[in-house]
């Protein structure tokens, strides 16, 4: 786990975006940068937004040097860019493309299962909460997955693999939503016939990716995964 600036460097690569409920907001330098945005378009803070900076906190003027490594380096990658959208695009084998259609009709299908009915979206106890947060989500980690996967064996990539933390996330997904879908059930909102297509859904999307990415729940994602870690920081700042 590296820390840069007080935060864990790649927390928000490999978590479920429910910021609402993560214990690692203070940590996660994407929900700061977001939450700044958010301050600097609201008009109760133009005057704060606007006011100059404290002479003695502006940062120093970098170096010619600097700005010319920065220009050396993106134009390094703009080339390497070029240069590999150049390249034939790859697609998944059928066996894959079969995971990201069914992650795609189990999103349908749990849409419309949730169109219409209300519930608390920020609860994390209320399964049709957990059920509409990570119905999208599967879709699109599962999506990611097996087409960085395609890239990786391409290019020889070794593990750890990015194909694999999004799998993890996924998979994650697939755990709770089932959870999630029987909890409805002992709570009486739905019956046990209307919820066997969902789990059929799922149980299959969660076979599958462990088949095609047996490595993916090793994965160790940043701060998420390493609880030792976490706490020897929390001890160290004193909290």
């Amino acid at each position: 786990m590296e820390i840069r600036d007080g935060f864990i460097v790649g927390v928000f690569n490999y978590c479920d975006r429910w910021c609402e409920t993560c214990a690692f907001t203070s940590r996660c330098r994407l929900f700061a940068d977001v939450a700044e945005i958010e301050a600097k378009l609201d008009p109760n803070h133009k005057a704060i937004v606007d006011a100059p900076p404290i002479p003695e906190e502006a940062p120093p003027l970098p170096p010619k040097w600097t700005q010319e490594l920065i220009d050396e380096m993106n134009d390094g990658a703009t080339r390497e860019r070029d240069s590999h959208d150049e390249r034939p695009r790859r697609e998944p084998p059928a066996e894959h493309q079969a995971i990201e259609a069914r992650a795609d009709e189990y999103h349908t299908r749990a849409y419309a299962w949730l169109h219409g009915r209300s519930w608390s979206a920020h609860d994390v106890r209320d399964p049709c909460a957990v059920i509409c947060w990570f119905h999208m989500q599967i879709m699109f980690k599962v999506h990611r997955a097996v087409h960085a996967l395609v890239e990786q064996i391409e290019d020889g990539w070794d593990a750890p693999r990015d194909s694999d933390g999004s799998a993890k996330v996924a998979l994650l997904g697939i755990d709770r939503s089932h959870a999630a879908w029987l909890d409805l059930v002992e709570r009486g909102a739905i019956t046990h016939a209307e919820v066997e297509p969902f789990i059929a859904d799922l149980v299959w999307l969660g076979e599958s990716l462990e088949r095609v990415f047996p490595k993916a729940r090793a994965f160790v994602r940043p701060g998420l995964d390493e609880p030792d870690k976490v706490s020897l920081l929390i001890a160290q700042e004193g909290g």
